[in-house]
């Protein structure tokens, strides 16, 4: 596969509401989404006009992964947002 293939991002879309709760996380938890690239960390990305929350998954892992990074992203924001609503529903898939 070629270096330049594009990788499977899971992610939330980040609307108005969500915007202010990461604005104003809760204390101690802006190492979930900011600056850092580990595995316990979130990314903030841009596809389109659009702005999501998420984590880029693992070439090649199992499709359970997948639904497991899913509820990861959804509670991780819960954290940062202060119990703000998630829905599991809003978790999407993208190829960037």
């Amino acid at each position: 596969m070629s270096e330049y293939a594009k990788r499977l991002f899971v992610g939330i879309k980040i609307s108005k509401v969500l915007q202010n709760g990461l604005d104003n996380p809760a204390p101690g938890t802006q190492h979930y989404f900011q600056g850092n690239q580990n595995n316990n960390s979130l990314q903030i990305i841009n596809v389109g006009e659009h702005r999501f929350i998420g984590t880029y998954v693992e070439d090649g892992c199992a499709a359970s992964s997948v639904g497991e990074a899913g509820r990861s992203i959804c509670s991780l924001v819960k954290l940062i947002t202060r119990g703000g609503r998630v829905d599991e529903d809003g978790v999407e898939i993208y190829s960037v």
